[in-house]
């Protein structure tokens, strides 16, 4: 089922679940999720997924505590222990009676929600001391004496001065990669439930996720699913192509949703960020708006799932074409508190806007070895990472660096510096290039997007002032993301103006497109042409229809 459409769509309570159906299919958005509980006919059952309450706990008894005592998520739905084995059966009981009630599938609702409450706010009941507990004895010996970790916690959050971040905690490392594991752990016993009870009535059964959050665990957790929904802004000034590829990396080839919040952007920029995701075979979720901007969406999928369903050309399922490898660390994502994963899709963007392809890598054997690799904020990597990446530069692989590159200790604490100093020309290190530029996400200052003189001369030194995989001409902003399939490359574009692109002559380089003369044009619009391509220099061009939001340029070798 999830193979032809992932664009999730809640029944909102208390609406008929037949006029559900047909504004779901007014805006191309499937699959329906409905409550367990909600009475569906026949017709639509068998392609709806329950909706299941994983992150909440059934009472506030039941719930995770927080530093102070609490029940976590006090302000709101309490959040369910990710420790419990009482919530683990809970859950696993819900997905048997939606298998039982006829459902394709189950969504584990927001399975994060007790991890999305920070560090202080979750993670300090009984289950969940006992977790850490036997963390520190595996961690410190067996001579290692029980502690109360929650009168700890407490006097140091009494005697801080500020905001409370774990290294002011108490063996806080360990208590924060506990907390991060702990989702890995709840997540695979709610899917392996679900999978039990699907093999056992030999039906086929989906298990997806929905994510209250954006992290490390959630972005691992992704792959324990067969589909995961992730929440994130729609962007005010930047493309969010660099969200998009971080996400398409960390879920492999499964399918993946953007749920926006309602209401919290303007109806135009949200078709046009769910044109620069579906580059990277992502749909939006949620609720869209409805009248022009919601058509304009649902033709966005529409075209996004004909390029997958009939030319099996999905960007999901096609390879990258890669200039640069950015590098996600999870890592460093966990010791930097996000601002890692914040300059890896800050990077992405600001390479996007030269039109250098740049997508993003979750390991260093990932990365081509002909593409430059790009450290973005990457100041807590492993050792392993370390090592990797100091092999491949001395090796001669090129390397962009935002900020200086460190790594940490097993335990995550810093252990220094691993690169000579750097400049945006570039520096020798063995037989690569080292180029480095200010941090993307800096811990003291306000995040500022990288200077586009420094990073064109940094990309110059890296890449060579040649060939380059793709160029644009014209006064219309355009984003061009490429990916291949098989003999087939496909320009995915993107429109970024209010207006229609138009007079825009788009460069491929011959290194990557080969010397094709003729391409197909298919928009979101409902243009369906072919299309003279020229011989320029080392490249091919050809001036582009005019179009409005997404639009894919087909080359067959």
């Amino acid at each position: 089922m999830l193979d032809a459409a992932f664009a999730p769509y809640r029944l909102a309570p208390g609406a008929l679940p037949e006029e559900s159906a047909r504004a779901a299919e007014a805006l191309a958005a499937e699959p329906l999720l409905a409550p367990p509980a909600e009475p569906l006919p026949a017709p639509l059952v068998n392609r709806a997924l329950a909706d299941l309450p994983a992150g909440r706990a059934a009472t506030a008894s039941e719930a995770c505590r927080a530093a102070d005592g609490t029940p976590s998520g006090l302000s709101g739905p309490p959040r369910a222990c990710l420790s419990s084995e009482r919530q683990r059966a809970r859950v696993g009981e819900l997905a048997r009676a939606a298998l039982a009630a006829g459902f394709a599938g189950v969504c584990l609702d927001r399975p994060d929600a007790p991890l999305a409450l920070g560090l202080l706010g979750a993670g300090f009941c009984t289950d969940c001391q006992r977790a850490l507990a036997r963390h520190l004895e595996r961690e410190y010996g067996d001579h290692f004496q029980p502690i109360d970790y929650l009168a700890l916690a407490r006097e140091a959050v009494a005697s801080a001065s500020g905001a409370v971040s774990f290294d002011q905690l108490p063996f806080g490392r360990d208590f924060w990669r506990v907390r991060n594991e702990m989702l890995d752990r709840a997540v695979r016993g709610y899917a392996r439930a679900a999978r039990d009870a699907s093999r056992a009535a030999a039906k086929p059964f989906e298990v997806i996720a929905q994510f209250e959050a954006i992290g490390p665990a959630q972005l691992r957790a992704a792959r324990l699913v067969d589909a995961a929904v992730f929440p994130a802004p729609v962007p005010a000034t930047a493309t969010g192509v660099g969200l998009a590829r971080l996400l398409r990396a960390a879920a492999g080839r499964r399918p993946i949703a953007i749920a926006p919040a309602p209401g919290a952007a303007t109806p135009a920029a949200l078709s046009r960020f769910a044109a620069v995701v579906a580059t990277c075979g992502i749909e939006i979720s949620g609720l869209e708006p409805a009248g022009e901007a919601g058509a304009e969406v649902a033709s966005v999928r529409r075209l996004a799932r004909q390029l997958a369903q009939r030319a099996g050309r999905s960007p999901a399922l096609g390879n990258p074409v890669a200039e640069c490898a950015i590098l996600y660390s999870a890592e460093a994502d966990l010791w930097t508190g996000g601002r890692h994963r914040l300059a890896v899709e800050r990077a992405g963007d600001a390479l996007a806007a030269l039109h250098v392809q740049a997508p993003v890598v979750t390991r260093l054997s990932d990365a081509p070895p002909e593409a430059a690799l790009v450290l973005a904020d990457a100041g807590a990597l492993s050792w392993l990472e370390m090592k990797e990446v100091r092999r491949r530069i001395e090796g001669g692989a090129p390397v962009l660096a935002f900020g200086e590159p460190a790594h940490v200790d097993e335990a995550g604490r810093p252990a220094g510096t691993f690169l000579p100093n750097g400049k945006p020309g570039g520096v020798k290190v063995g037989a690569g290039l080292l180029a480095v530029l200010p941090p993307l996400s800096p811990e003291q200052g306000t995040p500022a997007p990288p200077d586009a003189e420094r990073l064109s001369k940094a990309l110059a030194a890296l890449l060579g002032k040649g060939r380059r995989a793709a160029g644009v001409a014209g006064r219309s902003p355009l984003l061009v993301v490429l990916h291949r399939s098989g003999d087939t490359l496909d320009a995915h574009l993107v429109a970024l103006g209010a207006e229609k692109a138009q007079g825009t002559t788009l460069f491929l380089g011959m290194h990557v497109a080969g010397g094709v003369r003729r391409g197909r044009f298919v928009s979101a619009d409902g243009q369906d042409l072919r299309i003279p391509m020229n011989p320029s220099g080392y490249s091919i061009s050809t001036v582009l229809p005019s179009f409005r939001g997404y639009a894919v340029l087909s080359l067959q070798a």
